[in-house]
């Protein structure tokens, strides 16, 4: 088992992708994801490694803009799977990824489910909740 603390700052402009889709807000987000992530890693009998289970352990997204912020924790658990022939990942995830709510709003971003992803970050398949950012996840983050 590897305890690996992650750190990350992402500076999303409109238009720009924002997990399953764009940005859709007038002015920049920034993401900031903090927390740990812990790794059990399995071998096959000559000692290769072939698949990696990944919790999150303390992880926050936190996106801001406009001196406002939201602030959500990922309880998600991710799998990573390497094909032996071409060493690339596969990269299947299951719970709940993050849940943005606004008070007297509602949820204005979540993703909830299973999701396969490739090394590339390409989505290959989901299945569960997808609230995309919209006008509420805008109008949360606005002057």
């Amino acid at each position: 088992m590897e305890v690996m603390p992650f750190e990350l700052i992402e500076i999303v402009a409109p238009g720009e992708p924002l997990l399953f889709g764009t940005n859709p807000c007038h002015f920049t987000v920034t993401i900031h994801h903090q927390g740990n992530f812990v790794a059990t890693t399995f071998f096959d009998q000559n000692g290769t490694p072939i698949r990696q289970l990944v919790r999150s352990e303390g992880f926050t997204e936190t996106y801001s803009a406009n001196g406002r912020s939201l602030t959500t924790k990922s309880t998600a658990s991710v799998t990573v799977t390497i094909d032996p022939t071409t060493g690339g990942f596969i990269f299947s995830g299951t719970g709940n990824q993050r849940h943005l709510t606004v008070p007297g709003v509602g949820l204005v971003l979540a993703q909830a489910g299973h999701q396969v992803t490739d090394d590339q970050g390409n989505l290959i398949s989901f299945t569960g909740l997808n609230i995309p950012a919209g006008s509420d996840f805008c109008s949360a983050l606005s002057p």
